[in-house]
């Protein structure tokens, strides 16, 4: 143990960093779900093997690595469309990115400190990784979701969706769905330690995904009353002019028009910041 521990200590960061960093992949257009259990369990690994300070650089280090590829479209929205220099847009993607890497920073920290406080006791590992560090996770992605309005994207239930674990989604919702991927990373992991063991833990994730697949054959909606009729409405207006005051009417004046062209839908739907003033001043 205090070989590893030792070992684990030297590579700690890069080992963070390259977890942090795959995680994206585990979403859409790649869609290569595993990575889903995979990164958080070696994020797991290094829990049991370093201090609750070393723990919080490694969660931050991750952090860093999840959403600086994950989130790398914040640049884009800022040079490229909103026209802001390089430096300026870097700068602020840098600040977004740090600030969100906080979280699985706070809930390493966290997940460490428990750790040391039950790992004398009788089956600590088990209940650490099976228990402690998927709670906290989940925790921490709802904190995530909720605080200052929230940030969810990157939500470990989102990479689901054509996994066999997309079956839960529907039951559990996606903080669930996280929750579970958790659990699952830490069975993963244990099942890689533990080998005396191995039936039993490989039996348990093995049931874990063979219900939500079950599940995804179960048709949680049903069609009611009549059909309604939807219309789109896309007015193709350039994202620079959407903070100009004297475009204001002219945005308006395109989306009155486009929308008066579909009057008999039921249902129709503006663009997000169509309308870049306040709905009383409309």
């Amino acid at each position: 143990m205090l070989t590893e521990t030792r070992r684990v200590n030297r590579f700690y960061l890069p080992l963070a960093l390259l977890a942090g960093m795959a995680l994206p992949f585990a979403f859409s257009p790649v869609s290569f779900f595993p990575l889903a259990m995979i990164s958080p369990a070696i994020l797991f690994y290094l829990y049991l093997n370093l201090s609750s300070g070393r723990a919080a650089l490694a969660g931050f280090v991750f952090g860093l690595g999840l959403f600086g590829v994950g989130v790398s479209w914040v640049y884009v929205a800022f040079h490229e469309f909103g026209h802001t220099s390089v430096f300026v847009s870097a700068l602020m993607t840098t600040i977004f990115v740090a600030v969100l890497a906080l979280f699985p920073a706070l809930q390493s920290f966290l997940s460490v400190y428990f750790w040391q406080k039950i790992r004398t006791r009788i089956a600590a590992e088990n209940r650490a990784l099976l228990l402690l560090f998927p709670a906290l996770w989940g925790l921490s992605e709802w904190v995530r979701g909720w605080l200052f309005t929230g940030f969810p994207w990157l939500s470990l239930g989102y990479s689901q969706t054509d996994s066999p674990l997309a079956g839960y989604a529907p039951v559990l919702g996606v903080y669930g769905l996280s929750l579970l991927l958790a659990v699952c990373a830490g069975l993963l992991l244990q099942l890689l330690r533990n080998r005396s063991q191995w039936k039993g833990l490989l039996g348990f994730l093995l049931l874990i995904w063979l219900g939500g697949f079950m599940l995804t054959k179960y048709d949680w909606t049903q069609p009611t009353g009549k059909p309604i009729r939807v219309s789109l409405v896309q007015g193709n207006v350039p994202q620079i002019t959407k903070w100009d005051p004297k475009m204001i009417q002219v945005r308006l004046d395109t989306y009155a028009r486009l929308t008066r062209e579909h009057w008999d839908s039921d249902l129709i739907v503006w663009p997000e910041n169509s309308m870049t003033t306040f709905y009383n001043d409309l």
